[in-house]
């Protein structure tokens, strides 16, 4: 039996534009190739997926004087914040982190808007060594297009990150938050003291 493995590839299609209720098109990012580069990082043995409800909303912990917004969120291999708040974890197989890889190498995104003020982290991309330690990182909030990464990987944020849900979506994660269901979010928020 043969069996056809669908990789995602640098691409240089316009996806479909999504429309609000209204029949309004909603403007996203441009999907196409601008450039391909080389993943920095060789001395990960896995890469974890999690998801997370607003971690602005519950991250409460300064780290080295930094408040949760602006603070480094790994440090000596461990994350600075309360683990415990983690909803979904996905280990990906070497199928699946190539093409992850494959999204994250390719500068894809031409912003046709910048990014919104807000920064509502909910996923988060974890590299790990053959130890289980972290070695880099990738939080993003899909929904304001913004990041935050370790810097050994910065600068490799050019990918549109809705095409990185998709791909979250695809290995396993159902956490999502729309701004319909944040006002959920934060009623489940409360009911755990936050």
């Amino acid at each position: 039996m043969i069996t056809a493995l669908a990789l995602v590839s640098c691409k240089n299609e316009k996806p479909k534009t999504p429309k609000e209720p209204e029949g309004i098109p909603i403007v996203k990012s441009v999907s196409k190739v601008i450039n391909k580069r080389d993943f920095p990082l060789k001395n990960f043995s896995k890469i974890e997926l999690v998801s997370y409800y607003d971690r602005i909303m519950w991250d409460t912990v300064k780290y080295k004087g930094e408040q949760p917004f602006r603070k480094v969120l790994v440090d000596n291999y461990k994350l600075t914040f309360d683990s415990t708040m983690i909803q979904e974890r996905v280990i990906l197989n070497k199928i699946q982190e190539k093409e992850l890889l494959n999204l994250v190498v390719c500068d894809t995104c031409v912003p046709e808007e910048i990014s919104a003020a807000c920064y509502r982290p909910r996923h988060m991309i974890l590299f790990r060594d053959n130890k289980n330690r972290i070695v880099a990182y990738n939080e993003f909030c899909i929904s304001c297009n913004g990041s935050r990464n370790s810097a050994n990987i910065d600068g490799f944020q050019k990918y549109c990150l809705y095409e990185m849900g998709d791909l979250f979506k695809k290995f396993g994660i159902k956490l999502f938050i729309d701004y319909d269901d944040e006002q959920k979010e934060y009623d489940i928020l409360r009911k755990k003291g936050y």
